[in-house]
């Protein structure tokens, strides 16, 4: 659970010092209520309303808020049944009681009364908000209504009342208001109190009639809803800006009077006794800090470290702390008393000090809001120290020397002074320590397209490290895996995390996570050039706000919360990074989007180092610099950082065997060993991984084993068809077609069928592999087309070109204007040597027509070499290898082109890198009769 949800309870209102029933009363509705009539079950309204009744009403008298609550609803499904079957109610007995008035089932024709049937609540003896540490003293009770049936309408009245001394007979009220396009039969909230009574009323959403009658001898607002919806607002609209359904009472004349009324409570003289462990801990602070700053340091740490963290709101003690001397010896408070022990011991200290009430999430709002208890939820220590200002908290965590001029994000608070205080800005400043550091090394030396291995560390402070802490201690090792693959994905895209350590630095009050791990490649290839994008923090901001509306363009955009975050990246180049640029933004605007940016970039010695420093103190972007900013914004978005290869960079199959023979290689297949090794016994995830980074180094042996390891753990078309490709590198062919024919049984779909009719096609049983293709024809659509080009393969293998074309032909006439196809008809006349005109024509009409060119340029090659047009067949082969530089194909054929060119050495060492990948990629070429 986040701290703020925790500290939200801080300062709930209302207590009594006179404990009320610690059970529910039952007696009938005051004479002050104005009661609405019962429904008539057997008349209710079509369409039926939401609610049937939502009656809020309160009296506020002789410092006494009575809140008096009906509803009542049409049971109208089973669910809604279950859900109905337990009424329940909750209320603080130090404050106050609660009253039940009555609890009934109206049916068609008939009033089943459950309080007149005996039935009562029963009080839950487990009190609510434990497991937030809190002691709430909310109590809550409950009474199961039986009888209950789909179609009645539940009807049921309390009031609850609160009482608190510690206001001095001042009353906060706070009620919700229902708004359209809720529907109810009744909607009601009224107010009511004695008219010598000071009572301001304020609402949250325009147009609520707030002007008081007089009745008798009180003044009353009633409103009847549902209210007007409210005002559609931008999602990044400061709250100040946005309507709230609720309206708000209170007795309080001025902030000033809510400074006065809360001053004494925070009273410390004599707070620490001579002699007391209290005073010792205050004399050893005295000592050990030489500075008043180290002191008020010292101090802090103590509250924050040796007082942990507990809401009390009994006995009182909601808006009353226990007494520092208490809190010590507990050592245990929430933030009125962490705030009370802080200041005494930083008066002791002779800190200037005094302590200050603040709204947490709502600081934005509170300007508007009624002078109130109720528009504060915490108090925070407000420190001055040589003419600055310290905004010190004691329920937050971790905090050090180097962080006392951190400011929290409440915006607005109210310092209490027996002489009064308005309430005053609290300035947000850049913490002075990053929240986050985080450091990533990415080894790309061994090529573009292997996986790559990783180093990741992410240093975090305060309540971040807190949370590391507990994933340590209580986390199972699977959620510490979890946790780090999560972690880690946040900035690394398709990790396989291998290792995770978490460490601690008590000094610096930090918690460290270090990750290792293999990731999957990220570099692409367009126009010739291999890039990489390496940006993070442009990808990670959005600033996108909304102001279309007349009525939204005055409205200024609210930016993140306050954080800092310091992220540097270093990426190990291929090739020692021989010829490579960086791309996009090298550096970033100071300020953009209410952000606080620096970027430093440097490419030396094959490494690429990346620094960023991202700094948010929650600043506003006033309207008339929206457009100049989103500008600014989408203008930076459209530079990402990137690393760019030259044009000239080797093949990614040189690259891969230079880092074999200089032994790059080695780690990255340590760490698929260490998968491989701590993978679960039934999980074939690793060997998978492993058996495709060995084909990729040219390992058939090594993959072959790995695949058929993974196949005995579980089993598949896809892994069998991959041990046939292996097998048959390895020059073993019958057991390359028994695997591809286990591939077709674990999954008979057209792509299994035509591997296996590949297959048996080179083992020259050409007619099992057509008979096989048969059935796949007859079916027609996408299915029949597929078999048809697989029919053409393999009576073209069988000799037999004139029936391989008719098959073509058959797939165009269903589909016309394929590229695939006319590619497909094209690479046939190619390699058959036949009709090579028509080819030519098929291959220009597939590049036409299609969106990916590399293959149908890649059989325009072959078609300009049959017909000795060499350089023609060159710039095709360039072209498609810009294009797909991973098809070896294409790599080999241009070795040959270039032999033939002159160019020897240039086309041995293409048609070395081809086969390193494809090693028995020579074959079908020769079969073809294409030769060096």
């Amino acid at each position: 659970m986040s701290r703020f949800a925790v500290l939200t309870a801080c300062l709930l209102a209302g207590a009594a010092p006179v404990w009320a029933s610690d059970t529910p009363l039952y007696q009938p509705t005051p004479d002050w209520v104005k009661q609405a009539p019962a429904p008539d079950a057997a008349k209710l309204p079509t369409p039926r309303p939401q609610v049937l009744i939502f009656d809020q009403q309160q009296r506020i008298e002789d410092g006494r808020l009575s809140s008096y609550l009906r509803t009542a609803n049409v049971i109208d499904s089973p669910a809604m049944l279950n859900q109905a079957g337990t009424i329940s109610v909750e209320w603080q007995p130090d404050h106050g009681d609660v009253i039940v008035h009555h609890a009934r089932l109206l049916r068609a024709g008939e009033t089943i009364d459950l309080l007149a049937k005996g039935e009562r609540f029963n009080v839950l003896k487990r009190e609510l908000g434990m497991e937030q540490r809190m002691l709430t003293g909310i109590l809550t009770a409950t009474l199961e209504v039986e009888g209950a049936r789909v179609g009645d309408v539940l009807d049921v009245a309390y009031t609850v009342t609160t009482r608190d001394p510690a206001l001095k007979g001042n009353v906060d009220a706070l009620m919700p208001v229902i708004t359209k396009p809720a529907t109810a039969g009744l909607a009601r909230n009224r107010i009511s109190w004695r008219k010598d009574t000071d009572l301001k009323l304020r609402g949250y959403l325009d147009g609520l009639p707030l002007t008081p009658a007089e009745v008798g001898g009180y003044r009353e607002v009633e409103l009847i809803g549902p209210a007007a919806k409210p005002a559609d607002m931008p999602n990044d609209a400061p709250l100040r800006f946005r309507p709230l359904p609720m309206m708000e009472a209170s007795s309080f004349a001025d902030w000033g009077a809510v400074s006065r009324t809360f001053a004494p409570l925070y009273s410390t003289e004599g707070a620490i006794p001579a002699g007391s462990p209290l005073a010792a801990e205050v004399a050893r602070i005295r000592t050990a800090g030489k500075t008043p700053r180290e002191r008020a340091a010292l101090a802090l740490q103590s509250v924050q470290t040796e007082v942990r963290y507990l809401f009390k709101g009994m006995a009182g003690g909601n808006y009353t702390p226990q007494t520092p001397v208490r809190t010590w010896e507990a050592r245990y408070g929430d933030c009125k008393a962490k705030t009370l022990l802080l200041l005494a011991m930083l008066r002791a200290l002779d800190v200037e000090a005094e302590p200050v009430l603040a709204n947490i999430d709502g600081g934005d709002y509170v300007p508007k809001r009624l002078p109130g208890a109720a528009a504060f939820d915490h108090v925070l220590v407000r420190a001055t120290i040589d003419g600055q200002d310290l905004w010190l908290d004691g329920t937050a965590q971790g905090a050090r020397l180097a962080d006392l001029d951190d400011t929290p994000p409440f915006r607005w608070v109210l310092p209490l002074r027996t002489a009064g205080s308005d309430l005053i800005p609290l300035p947000i400043r850049a913490s002075a320590r990053p929240d986050t550091i985080v450091a990533i090394e990415i080894d790309e030396r061994a090529g573009f397209r292997l996986p790559t291995p990783f180093k990741f560390s992410m240093t975090m402070r305060g309540g971040a490290a807190e949370m590391l802490r507990v994933v340590q201690s209580s986390g199972t090792p699977e959620q510490v895996e979890q946790m780090a693959t999560q972690v880690v994905g946040n900035f690394i895209d398709n990790t396989r995390v291998l290792s995770q350590r978490i460490t601690f630095d008590k000094a610096a009050n930090s918690g460290s996570v270090e990750i290792e791990g293999i990731a999957q490649a990220g570099w692409d290839f367009a126009n010739g050039r291999y890039r990489r994008d390496t940006e993070i923090v442009m990808r990670k901001t959005n600033f996108a706000p909304d102001r279309s509306r007349t009525a939204w363009k005055a409205i200024p955009v609210a930016t993140n919360a306050t954080g800092t975050n310091v992220i540097t990246q270093r990426f190990l180049l291929p090739d020692g990074g021989k010829g490579f640029a960086i791309d996009g933004a090298e550096t970033l605007p100071p300020s953009l989007a209410g952000l606080a940016l620096s970027r430093r970039a440097s490419l030396s010695n094959g490494v690429l180092t990346i620094e960023d420093k991202m700094v948010s103190t929650a600043a506003e972007i006033p309207p008339e610099r929206v457009p100049a900013e989103r500008s600014a914004f989408a203008a930076v978005k459209a530079r990402p950082l990137r690393i760019v290869a030259p044009t000239d960079a080797p093949l990614d199959a040189v690259v891969r065997r230079q880092a074999i023979r200089s032994g790059q290689i080695k780690p990255l297949m340590a760490l698929y060993d260490k998968a491989v090794a701590d993978a679960e016994a039934d999980d074939p995830t690793a060997l998978d991984a492993r058996f495709n980074f060995r084909w990729g180094i040219g390992d058939q042996k090594g993959a072959l084993a790995d695949i058929e390891k993974a196949i005995a753990i579980e089993g598949s078309a896809s892994r069998q068809a991959q041990r046939s490709s292996t097998l048959y590198n390895l020059n073993r062919e019958t057991e390359a077609l028994d695997a591809a024919k286990a591939a077709y049984e674990a999954d008979s779909s057209i792509s299994y069928a035509a591997f296996y009719a590949d297959a048996l096609s080179r083992a020259g049983r050409a007619d099992e592999a057509l008979e096989l293709l048969d059935p796949f024809i007859a079916r027609g659509g996408d299915d029949m087309r597929s078999a048809l080009q697989s029919r053409a393969d393999v009576l073209a293998r069988k000799g037999d070109v004139a029936e391989a074309t008719a098959a073509l032909d058959r797939a165009l006439a269903d589909k016309p204007n394929d590229p695939d196809l006319y590619n497909a008809r094209c690479w046939l006349r190619g390699t058959m040597n036949v009709e090579l005109e028509a080819g030519l024509a098929d291959c220009d009409r597939s590049i036409a027509l299609g969106i990916s060119t590399a293959a149908a340029l890649d059989s325009r090659a072959l078609i300009h070499l049959r017909a000795g047009r060499l350089d023609k067949a060159r710039a095709d082969l360039d072209q498609a290898l810009g294009l797909a530089p991973e098809m070896n194909g294409s790599l080999y054929l241009r070795g040959i082109v270039r032999k033939r060119q002159g160019d020897v050495a240039g086309g041995a060492a293409d048609i070395e890198a081809a086969s390193f990948e494809s090693p028995r990629i020579a074959d079908d070429y020769k079969r073809w009769g294409v030769t060096g």
